[in-house]
């Protein structure tokens, strides 16, 4: 019977070395994912805040765009050349001029102009118009026939501040 008891006495503190180990484990694994979830929230915290630096960014920052003298021609309205059926365009126009003389020109030229937008968008159809890529065309070429009176380089840009079809 001694023999019997010496065998329980070896298998009871067997027993809790395996939970030991186990606990060891469990408690090891719980450190390392805290260890890591921490070290995360600190980079995303503290070092990832400042966005990288972008050399073409800091160029734009460096140099502000200005924008130049606006010239805003009345509304039109025009009928578009839709074989289709009776359709009308208005638009509302303005010129970002590349000086404060270009917006004395344009008043001067301002019948010519009008002219200008008149003619080009009643050769126009209405496929012509509703797409982005179409009016981009218009705003081209507006843009080549405007700086053609106003001479060259006087209009940096045209804005449709309106643009309705019906």
């Amino acid at each position: 019977m001694a023999d019997d008891k010496e065998p329980q006495a070896t298998e009871e503190p067997a027993a809790p070395k395996k939970k030991s180990k186990k606990m060891l484990l469990i408690i090891g694994l719980v450190v390392i994912i805290l260890a890591g979830a921490g070290g995360f929230f600190a980079y995303t915290k503290f070092a990832a805040t400042e966005p990288p630096a972008d050399p073409v960014g800091t160029e734009k920052k460096s140099k502000p765009e200005t924008i130049g003298a606006i010239y805003r021609l009345e509304a039109f309205t025009v009928n578009l050349a839709d074989p289709k059926g009776k359709r009308y365009l208005k638009v509302k126009i303005e010129l970002e001029m590349s000086a404060e003389s270009g917006v004395e020109l344009a008043t001067q030229a301002d019948p010519k102009l009008r002219d200008m937008v008149i003619m080009l968008l009643t050769s126009l159809t209405f496929e012509d118009v509703m797409t982005p890529e179409g009016k981009i065309r218009i705003r081209d070429e507006l843009l080549d026939r405007f700086n053609r009176i106003l001479r060259p380089e006087k209009v940096r840009n045209i804005y449709f501040t309106e643009f309705v079809v019906q």
